[in-house]
């Protein structure tokens, strides 16, 4: 068992060390130039204009939610990162592939090379690899990592921090370290509450399973991977994608993705580098915690290193969520922001980026990964896609405010309004065709086909076992009784008993 970080280098020994394919969805659009971004010697500072405007002017003092809040909850802006991290690794930190940070020459890189040099340090296809560890040994006697990491107890069920009156923590270090397998899942404290209860939801199916402890263990997985396969499909693609464009896959299947394409499985860096990264606009810039708890989102990342953080080797109780916040019918419900073009402003001093200007700042980050991978433009992905493109005008916001007039004169430096970044194309879609309140046709079709084709090229996947009496057409059972039919993601809090 290895450990995920975004700390590591691109082959760090650290890491889990799957070897995954990435490729392009578009392959054809990625080799050509006039479907990229245009290169020219300003480029870089263009687009470093253009990730500075993108900055959310809310602050604790003016929330301003009626104008930048969905009606998504929370939760669902970190269960997208628990997707992300369970799916892609290596696409969020410079190797000796691509370097983007201060002092580096950012230009587009061969798309060939691209292929070859970058894999993916994740099995892709949504089987909780980042949960498990890749497991127990299973022969009498053996010793797996996982195990002498320290991931599982001697039942064989996941190691949890239990506070008592129902409150977990993951399991921890003395110096903080959360002992998970991936430690991404640990770089702000509502992510790391999720993976707590992910934990907690595995526990408790494996304790209403029969026969013994490894029996137990394999039948309390698969459940678990079903369940969470079952949501990623049936929750949170209807969550944040346009309801027809899932509809249409789920009953057509796939256009780009998947076995009808004639392509071997992998995973699609329009996706990982840009498309999936709408979900940084779902970021708030401050949460309500629980009842006495404020912390904006700077101050919530690698939460145990913050001053007051920790308390006897453990996160603060004060930073546990209460969630009534957070779970889709919690009576106090906080909202993700819409997915649009802004930012939440503390993603731009990311304390894992050092005193790097780029590294440190997700937006730059974000839109030069992408430059510097040979990510097709958001109109070229259109064009692909069958899709009308949307026009300059539409990708500049309308208004004359300080920020949107920023925004709109970073668009029109370097040709960037005609070929536009992907991520940046793909957040504007969503403000212009669904009001910000979930993806538009682009961005639906990127991210629900990409999923959607992962579980459909799995065949131990829910959707291959649809005889198994624990797979129904509204959830997947778990266990039989009360709490066991698992159909949306409150009902997987409510069986982990953190809801």
């Amino acid at each position: 068992m290895k450990h995920m970080s975004h700390d590591g280098g691109a082959d760090a020994p650290t890491e889990i060390l799957f070897d995954t394919p990435f490729h392009y969805m578009f392959p054809y659009a990625a080799a050509s130039e006039p479907c990229r971004v245009k290169a020219t010697p300003d480029t870089v500072a263009h687009l470093k204009a253009l990730a500075d405007a993108m900055g959310d002017p809310g602050t604790q003092n003016q929330p301003m939610p009626n104008l930048f809040d969905s009606s998504i909850p929370a939760i669902f802006t970190y269960f997208g990162q628990f997707i992300d991290h369970d799916t892609t690794a290596r696409t969020d930190r410079d190797g000796d592939l691509s370097k983007i940070g201060d002092g580096h020459t950012v230009e587009p890189l061969d798309t060939d090379k691209v292929v070859a040099g970058l894999k993916n340090g994740r099995r892709p296809q949504l089987d909780l690899d980042s949960l498990y560890g890749d497991g127990p040994a299973m022969a009498p006697g053996a010793v797996s990592e996982a195990q002498a990491f320290g991931l599982y107890d001697p039942q064989l069920h996941l190691n949890l921090h239990h506070y008592g009156n129902g409150k977990i923590d993951l399991p921890r270090r003395a110096d903080g370290t959360a002992i998970i397998a991936d430690e991404r899942n640990d770089e702000n404290a509502i992510v790391a509450q999720l993976h707590a209860a992910m934990i907690a939801f595995h526990n408790a199916v494996a304790s209403k399973q029969s026969g013994s402890t490894k029996a137990r263990y394999i039948r309390a997985r698969q459940l678990v991977r079903w369940a969470y396969q079952y949501l990623v499909v049936h929750a949170y693609l209807p969550a944040v994608c346009d309801e027809n464009v899932v509809a249409d896959i789920l009953a057509n299947g796939p256009r780009f993705m998947g076995p009808s394409t004639g392509r071997t499985a992998f995973m699609p860096l329009e996706f990982s580098v840009a498309g999936f990264r709408f979900g940084h606009s779902m970021i708030r810039p401050f949460y309500d915690l629980n009842d006495t708890t404020e912390r904006t989102i700077d101050q919530l990342l690698f939460a145990t290193k913050q001053p007051g953080g920790m308390i006897g080797g453990h996160l603060n109780p004060t930073l546990l969520l209460d969630w009534e916040r957070f779970r889709p019918g919690g009576s106090k419900l906080q909202h993700a922001r819409k997915i649009d073009p802004r930012i939440a402003q503390g993603l731009f001093q990311l304390t894992f980026g050092g005193n790097d200007s780029v590294l440190k700042h997700l937006a730059r980050r974000n839109l030069l990964r992408a430059f510097s991978l040979s990510i097709p433009t958001g109109q070229a992905i259109a064009d692909c896609m069958g899709v009308e493109p949307l026009k300059p005008g539409q990708l500049k916001p309308a208004g004359n405010t300080p920020q949107q007039q920023a925004i709109a004169d970073a668009l029109s430096q370097g040709d960037l309004d005609t070929r536009t970044p992907l991520w940046f194309y793909i957040l504007r879609e969503a403000a212009v065709q669904q009001d910000g309140r979930r993806l538009g046709e682009v961005g639906s079709r990127l991210v629900a086909e990409t999923l959607y084709g992962m579980i459909v090229q799995d065949p131990s996947s829910y959707i291959h076992h649809r005889h198994d009496a624990a797979i129904k057409s509204n959830g997947v059972r778990v266990w039989t009784g009360a709490k066991g039919l698992i159909g949306d993601l409150d009902d997987l809090l409510k069986a982990a008993g953190v809801a």
